[in-house]
């Protein structure tokens, strides 16, 4: 774009006006001085005028005879709606108009059009401002913009740089929202009210429980006005107010809101009627709602308030395609036309980084421009773009780029913004850089699930994410290296993309244990950590703290805990599992959905970790029931194996567990026996073990373990099923 504005000037015959003449300003600056938004656009244009130059412009209230640069704030109409602005010369002066915070959006506009800076990411150091002696501008210089919508959020670490944020007229929910999200445990929190009045709360598998609000309940009205009453109060300045449920189902099934949700289609229909409700005692506010897991579908007779904007999330969606063709998305599709025959204001929230890994290269390159043009086609008003958030995810400084563009123009290709942050981020090695994102993009496989937001590194170990392709692109990215070498800033940001590839080396080791690519080998009969494990991951924590990564998941482990994670995993090393030397045999299959190793995964030495992904088979609504034959008796000191306790995925430790191993393979002798009466409450993650002394030769040994025949009531779900997961069943 620098170029064109170079070749723009030097046209034959073009009239144009030089601002500043080898470092003498020719122009003023004129504006309201008691607009504190005309003032921040004024003081925009200076700073970077001079760091550009070494001159600025004098600011002036009043009419004089030197040309100016006017700075005007207009009123939000059909012309200028809100956030939009202009650029223009009438005569000598040149003009900027805005609407809303328009005025300093244009201010942004005059630095990246009229100097060439550039913002590639968050912080100065990221920031280029070309030296120049003089700023010359066509005559017919002229911009209009306004953005694609109303709302529009880009969830990077670039939320954490307001210059960013200014710089291309972007939104933070933080400003923007009074109350946001899931927030009915907010309006009601469970802990003041559920004890004394249960009547508030749903009425969910048969009782009162605290999972979402009774929405027919009189009380819980008159509560949720109140309190909107009073948060309107101390923040008058809040453009929008949330009233959404609890991130999770449980919506209530008494006689008065089911009959609403009978006739309306489901959850949505207690909930529009009461966000209906409130809106109508504040028709001078706007409120948002969430139409999310119960509510995701439209009400079949209600119309949403006009004050109302309903937030539709397409998080089912798998990401390799566009959400306007891929498979996945087809009920987002529907949902959003239904949604849009019944609102008048439609926002939508995607997602755009695997929160399950934030670093694992997720290639949506390429989908973006094509994604936010459809919604741009379907009249969505407002998009919430979530990425990584405050942490460092895959390719995160060239998303927030391309998307901080295409919220204000979608026809812009996403291409041409690619190469110009590529070539302009990381200098020489931008070709390389590019290289490296269409090798990604091209090794997807056929399929449309190969992205899933909640995906795993390991899920792609043969395709995408296979050792030959990690290899291919970890020398691309030792080119880019190369290419930069001697630069520290140019260094650092090709580091940053490797730290995606290291983290995915790491993970699938877990995965990989005692086999090629895992975290150990034999040496002299005993199997010890790979050098080259523990030096990458050493590596890896250094360079991950340095460079932004706050938490490696959301909700997951930070770099430091990560290590913790690992040392852990070293300590506990590997040993040999004499479970490998017999025929195992299953009477019941193992959920498919998580393969792991197979049946190997019980006998090849890994154990698992406290993600039930790696080295966990699963069994769902199905007991384990397992026998190990060995072809002659074999002495076994003792039996051991874990279960997984993760009840946020209804991961539970079994019922009853027995142990029974026979010595000529007719008559058993039970070497443990343990039952559970009841699951009690708690979230936590963790390896429970069992441990059965033998001290004997045995011919058959059998395991036999029988899940829970419901999930508890703390942790029911009308469809899930219980599930009970184990490692490995190591035989010393």
């Amino acid at each position: 774009m620098l170029c064109l504005l170079f070749v723009a000037t030097i046209a034959q015959g073009k009239e144009r006006i030089t601002l500043v003449n080898e470092g003498v300003a020719n122009y003023v600056i004129r504006t309201d001085q008691n607009n504190s938004t005309l003032l921040k656009a004024a003081a925009v244009i200076n700073e970077f005028t001079k760091l550009s130059t070494g001159t600025a412009f004098d600011l002036q209230a009043k009419d004089q005879d030197r040309p100016a640069i006017i700075l005007e704030q207009v009123s939000i109409d059909k012309t200028y709606p809100e956030d939009s602005y202009s650029i223009q010369f009438n005569g000598d002066n040149m003009y900027i108009k805005g609407s809303g915070r328009g005025v300093l959006y244009g201010a942004y506009r005059y630095v990246r059009d009229v100097i060439g800076a550039r913002k590639w990411y968050t912080g100065r150091e990221n920031t280029f401002i070309p030296k120049l002696s003089s700023l010359v501008v066509d005559a017919d210089f002229y911009v209009f913009a306004k953005p694609n919508f109303k709302f529009r959020e880009v969830y990077f670490p670039i939320e954490l740089d307001q210059e960013y944020l200014d710089w291309y007229g972007l939104d933070n929910l933080e400003e923007k929202w009074g109350d946001w999200g899931h927030n009915f445990n907010k309006i009601l929190p469970p802990s003041v009210y559920f004890k004394e009045h249960p009547e508030y709360y749903s009425l969910y598998n048969g009782k009162r429980q605290a999972t979402q609000l009774c929405l027919s309940n009189e009380a819980v009205f008159e509560h949720t006005v109140a309190y909107f009453r009073q948060k309107m109060l101390e923040n008058p300045q809040a453009k929008y107010w949330s009233i959404a449920q609890n991130d999770d189902i449980g919506s209530c099934t008494c006689e008065y809101c089911q009959a609403i949700d009978k006739r309306e289609g489901g959850a949505q229909g207690s909930l529009i009627h009461f966000v209906n409700r409130v809106a109508a005692k504040f028709p001078d506010k706007e409120f948002t709602t969430l139409a999310y897991l119960q509510t995701a579908n439209a009400p079949t007779h209600l119309r949403v308030a006009d004050n109302v904007s309903v937030i539709l999330s397409n998080i089912d969606a798998f990401r390799k395609g566009e959400i306007s063709n891929e498979p996945s998305a087809a009920t987002f599709r529907r949902q959003l036309r239904d949604w849009k025959s019944k609102a008048a204001h439609v926002f939508v929230w995607d997602y755009l980084t695997q929160f399950t890994n934030y670093l694992a290269p997720f290639p949506i390159q390429g989908t973006l421009q094509k994604n936010l043009d459809y919604l741009k086609r379907q009249e969505v008003e407002g998009v919430f773009l979530q990425g990584g958030g405050a942490s460092y995810s895959d390719m995160a400084e060239l998303n927030a780029y391309i998307l901080a563009h295409l919220v204000w123009n979608n026809t812009i290709s996403e291409d041409q913004l690619t190469d110009e942050f590529v070539n302009g981020y990381y200098g020489k090695a931008g070709p390389v850089i590019k290289a490296y994102l269409n090798a990604r993009r091209n090794a997807l496989p056929a399929v449309s699930s190969a992205l899933s937001i909640y995906g795993n590194p390991i899920d792609n170990r043969k395709d995408y994410l296979s050792p030959e392709k990690m290899d291919q692109y970890s020398n691309l990215l030792e080119k880019a290296e190369i290419l930069n070498e001697g630069n520290p800033l140019l260094e650092q940001r090709v580091r940053r993309l490797g730290l995606g590839l290291d983290y995915t080396y790491l993970q699938q080791a877990r995965f990989y244990g005692s086999r090629q690519h895992g975290i150990f080998t034999e040496a002299n009969g005993k199997w010890i950590v790979r050098s080259s494990v523990q030096g990458k991951l050493r590596q890896f924590v250094e360079d991950a703290k340095k460079l932004g990564v706050i938490e490696l998941a959301e909700g997951g482990v930070s770099p430091d805990q990560y290590a913790a994670e690992w040392e852990g995993i070293f300590s506990a090393g590997l040993r040999a599992n004499k479970a490998s030397e017999a025929k195992m045999t299953m009477k019941y299959p193992f959920d498919p959905s998580f393969p792991a190793n197979g049946s190997g995964t019980l006998t090849d030495s890994v154990p698992g970790y406290l993600d039930y992904s790696y080295n966990w088979l699963l069994w769902t609504g199905e007991p384990m029931d397992i026998a190990f034959n060995f072809e002659k008796a074999k002495k076994v000191d003792t039996l051991e194996l874990s279960f997984l306790q993760d009840a946020r995925h209804w991961i539970f430790t079994p019922k009853e567990i027995r142990i029974m191993a026979s010595k000529d393979g007719e008559h058993f002798k039970e070497l443990l026996f343990s039952k559970i009466e009841e699951i009690d409450e708690d979230y936590t993650v963790q390896k429970v073990k069992f441990k059965a002394p033998i001290r004997d030769d045995v011919k058959i040994v059998h395991v036999y373990a029988v899940p829970f025949a419901s999930l508890p009531e703390w942790r029911y779900h009308p469809t899930r099923k219980i599930s009970i997961a184990c490692d490995e069943i190591w035989m010393d």
